[in-house]
């Protein structure tokens, strides 16, 4: 949004314009996520940063990936914190049924 400065005139806005913050936000590469898919088998637990290491892409698009598998029921979030979560295959899940006495 731009703003008027004392004379009247338009200044740019410090935020990004709609269009540069479209060429930051870009998909995920169907290659990349088939391939995550095809060594979930293999992984005890995921996080972004074990993903982004393995792939050797930046923690957003880890963070991209993550979520696509967790949309698609691949994958739940088993524990960590906010900063840190800590993902594992759903086959590999263990059951958190509580039982109440």
């Amino acid at each position: 949004m731009a703003k008027k400065n004392v004379k009247g005139k338009q200044q740019a806005s410090k935020g990004r314009s709609l269009v540069t913050q479209a060429e930051y936000d870009v998909s995920l590469p169907k290659e990349l996520l088939e391939r995550a898919k095809k060594d979930l088998r293999r992984e005890k637990y995921l996080t972004p940063y074990r993903l982004s290491q393995k792939y050797n892409v930046t923690l957003s698009t880890a963070r991209k990936i993550i979520r696509a598998l967790e949309e698609e029921g691949l994958i739940v979030r088993f524990g960590g914190s906010r900063r840190t979560p800590v993902y594992v295959p759903a086959s590999k899940a263990p059951s958190r049924t509580f039982e109440l006495h």
